[in-house]
């Protein structure tokens, strides 16, 4: 097993939590996560690109093609590849591949979305030369080992969408009524996925003011992570964009009627959210001091119901992806952009203390004295 990447360093302090296993390692490109009903840990890898045919991404890096995309799951140590080969977008050197980003179950079939990072118009010439290629900007339904295409985000921002800029790139996946609710961070969308495939926008998440004093008067809030609780309760995380400020990054709610409203506020830089089965929300940074700054060190944070937060475990090396198991251990994909050296962390609290019967502590100090007293006999 490779050593610890991601330098121990939560604040024993503030942390509540501690590392108990490394569940995954040498990863490629760790994004999101699911534990499903049969008790397996379910991980999207978004692979390390390849030498394939190129896009130009939505920052300008020219990336190229691989088959380089997997879907693993892991139980009591056991792990097993689910799907493989799957199509995969990366810079040279492979870092911060866009691919398979998310897994989720509706109808106890596993769904898997595909990023993909650029405009979409370039996607057609793409899967002219790699056909799996099409996959990317749509949700795939897995079976056996093979995925195919179900849902079709992309197509919705060839001609720009609700922002006008042609840029597609779904993130996260949660079931929702009737369906998928998918979270497409190049369109700034969230878009819900019908029994039938057909996929109809939901909520736009538009520009916010720039606090900063450099960079444009507004940034686009750019939504993440996305997971439903047990009550129904439709959770998003936001990303923030450009000049990326710290402290604007908010936990939103999605209303049935399609209507946002703040949960919690104050973040920074927020990458995914999870609930607990017992409806407790948890929110994780992918960066705690802004991408701007130099490092990419996440938290994990518990987020209540009047908006406070409460510090899990901090010192997270690039994190990209949350879960929670039925027992209350926490998944974290740690090193996220790597290309081999992704991880999934087991996070679990630590054991209370036993209290000591009362009395024991006297009576323990008495048979000490005791014995003192025999010795200098």
């Amino acid at each position: 097993m490779a050593s610890l990447l991601i330098g121990i360093g939560g604040s024993a302090s503030a942390a509540t939590l501690s590392i108990s296993d490394i569940v995954l390692d040498n990863l490629a490109n760790p994004r999101g996560m699911t534990v499903g009903a049969d008790g397996w840990l379910y991980v999207a890898q978004a692979g390390s690109g390849g030498d394939g045919a190129s896009i130009v991404g939505g920052d300008g890096t020219t990336m190229s093609y691989g088959s380089t995309g997997s879907i693993t799951r892991v139980r009591n140590g056991t792990q097993e590849i689910v799907a493989a080969d799957l199509p995969s977008l990366a810079a040279e050197g492979g870092f911060g591949a866009t691919g398979v980003h998310d897994v989720a179950f509706h109808d106890d079939a596993l769904h898997a979305v595909f990023g993909f990072g650029g405009d979409p118009n370039q996607r057609s010439g793409l899967a002219a030369a790699h056909p799996s290629a099409a996959l990317l900007g749509q949700v795939g339904r897995v079976d056996d080992g093979n995925v195919t295409a179900f849902a079709d985000f992309a197509s919705l921002e060839l001609d720009g969408g609700q922002d006008d800029e042609a840029n597609s790139n779904p993130f996260s996946l949660t079931t929702g009524p009737g369906g998928l609710i998918v979270s497409d961070a190049g369109g700034n969308d969230l878009l819900a996925v019908g029994a039938d495939g057909a996929v109809d926008p939901i909520a736009f998440i538009p520009p916010a003011p720039n606090p900063l004093p450099f960079g444009p008067p507004v940034y686009q809030a750019v939504p993440t992570g996305i997971a439903t609780g047990t009550d129904g309760t439709v959770a998003v995380a936001l990303l923030t964009g450009f000049p990326f400020p710290e402290g604007t990054a908010n936990v939103l709610g999605l209303a049935p009627d399609g209507s946002l409203g703040t949960i919690a506020e104050g973040f920074t830089n927020l990458i995914d959210v999870a609930f607990g089965l017992d409806g407790a929300l948890f929110a994780l940074e992918t960066d705690s001091d802004s991408l701007l700054n130099p490092g990419t060190t996440g938290a994990l944070y518990e987020v209540f119901a009047d908006g406070t937060r409460s510090l899990l475990f901090d010192g997270l090396e690039s994190p990209t992806g949350l879960a929670v198991g039925p027992d209350g251990t926490f998944y974290v994909a740690v090193n996220g952009l790597s290309p081999n050296a992704g991880q999934v962390l087991a996070l679990t609290a630590a054991p209370a203390p036993v209290p000591l019967p009362a009395g024991l502590p006297l009576l323990v100090a008495g048979l000490g004295c005791l014995a003192i007293l025999r010795r200098r006999r």
